[in-house]
C-alpha cells in the first residue's frame, strides 16, 4: 500500500482554484484541469512511502481514475468500442503518425467507457433526445428548417448534414446553455447537433455512464471520473484540438434514450468498464479486495487490507496494485 501522487493536466478549459484547493497546492491562476491516477504512460501517477518517492506506479492497471474540473466546456466527443480503438491504432500507425502528433486520434488500443460522478453542480450534454420530441421543441421555437430535417433525415442523417453539410443554420433564439456554446465557440456546427441532445444538470452525487458510441461533451463543474486505462477521444466540436468528424460519425450510437442521470444504489454506482466504483461517507473504513485506487474529496478515510489501515487526508489518494515500481 503507498500512497499516489496523480499526473496534473493543465488543459486550458480547467478552473484555476478547484483542484489546486483539493490538493493544497497554491492557487496560481493557472488552469488546472485532471489529476490522473493510473498507469496511462501519459500520465502515470507516483508512488510514495512514509514520505519516500518511490518512482511510478506501473504494471497493467486496466483503468485510471481522475479529478476532473472544468470552467470552459469540453469537446463534443464519442470513445470507441475495443474493437473500434484496436483498428485505429493500428491504422494511424500503419500510417506513420506519432503518438504525441496532435492530429492524432487513437493514442492506444484501448476502449474507454467511463462514469463521471458530480462533485459540485455539474453541466453535461449527453445522448439524444427522442427525434419526435426534438421536433416538436424545434418547430415551437421557430426553427423549421432544422425541425424538417431531422423529422425527414432522422437524427443520424441530421448530425451528418449539421457536421458536414451546409443547408443548416444555428438559430439566433437559443436557450442561454446552447448560447454560451455559440458565443464560446462562433459558428461551430456543433452547436446544431447539440440542440439534438439532453442538457443535463448534474448534483453532487450524480453520474453519467458513458458506454462506446455515447456522444457527450462537459460543460461546467467537478467531478471524479473513472475509466478504462486509455486516452482515446474522437472529437467534433467546442475545441482547439483535432476534429476527426467522419470518424466521429462512424462509431458514434445514434439511439435515442431517456434522461442519462443515474444515483448510486447502496453506494454502489454502474459497472461499465475494467471497474466497479463505490462511494462512501466519511470517516469511512473501505475494504479493499482487489486493486484498488481511493481517492478522498472531502474528510478523513480509513482503508483496510490484511488488518491494516492507512489514514487519507483531503484530496490524497492511496492504492493497492499487482504493478511494479521503477
Amino acid at each position: 500500500m503507498h500512497a499516489l501522487s496523480g499526473a496534473i493536466k493543465k488543459y486550458d478549459w480547467g478552473d484555476v482554484e478547484f483542484i489546486p484547493r483539493l490538493l493544497g497546492l497554491p492557487v496560481t491562476g493557472e488552469p488546472v484541469a485532471e489529476v490522473w491516477f493510473g498507469t496511462h504512460p501519459a500520465g502515470p501517477a507516483q508512488l510514495s512511502d512514509s514520505g519516500e518517492e518511490l518512482g511510478s506506479l506501473t504494471g497493467e492497471l486496466s483503468y485510471m481514475v481522475k479529478y476532473l474540473s472544468a470552467a470552459h466546456p469540453l469537446s463534443l466527443q464519442v470513445h470507441p468500442s475495443r474493437a473500434q480503438a484496436q483498428e485505429g491504432f493500428a491504422r494511424e500507425n500503419a500510417a506513420g503518425i506519432a503518438i504525441d502528433d496532435p492530429q492524432r486520434t487513437y493514442r492506444d488500443a484501448s476502449d474507454k467507457p467511463e462514469i463521471v460522478i458530480a462533485l459540485s453542480p455539474f453541466f453535461a450534454l449527453c445522448g439524444f433526445h427522442d427525434p419526435a420530441s426534438s421536433v416538436g421543441w424545434f418547430r415551437a421555437m421557430g426553427w423549421h428548417a432544422l425541425a424538417e430535417c431531422l423529422e425527414s433525415r432522422g437524427i443520424e442523417g441530421y448530425v451528418v448534414e449539421a457536421l458536414t453539410g451546409s443547408t443548416l443554420t444555428i438559430p439566433d433564439n437559443l436557450p442561454a446553455w446552447a448560447a454560451n456554446l455559440r458565443d464560446a465557440y462562433p459558428a461551430d456546427p456543433a452547436v446544431l447537433v447539440a440542440l439534438t441532445m439532453h442538457w443535463v444538470e448534474l448534483a453532487p452525487g450524480e453520474c453519467l455512464t458513458l458506454t462506446a458510441g455515447t456522444l457527450h461533451a462537459y460543460l461546467q463543474g467537478n467531478a471524479v471520473e473513472v475509466m478504462n486505462g486509455s486516452d482515446n477521444v474522437v472529437r467534433a466540436g467546442f475545441t482547439s484540438k483535432h476534429l476527426d468528424r467522419n470518424e466521429l460519425l462512424r462509431i458514434t450510437d445514434f439511439t435515442s434514450c431517456a434522461s442519462p442521470v443515474k444515483r448510486p444504489i447502496n453506494g454502489a454506482y454502474p459497472s461499465i468498464g475494467n471497474f466497479t466504483v463505490a462511494v462512501h461517507d466519511a470517516p469511512a473504513h473501505i475494504t479493499a479486495d482487489s486493486d484498488t485506487i481511493v481517492v478522498t474529496t472531502t474528510g478523513l478515510a480509513f482503508l483496510l487490507r490484511a488488518g491494516e489501515s492507512y489514514a487519507l487526508a483531503d484530496g490524497t489518494a492511496y492504492a493497492t496494485t499487482s504493478g511494479t515500481r521503477s
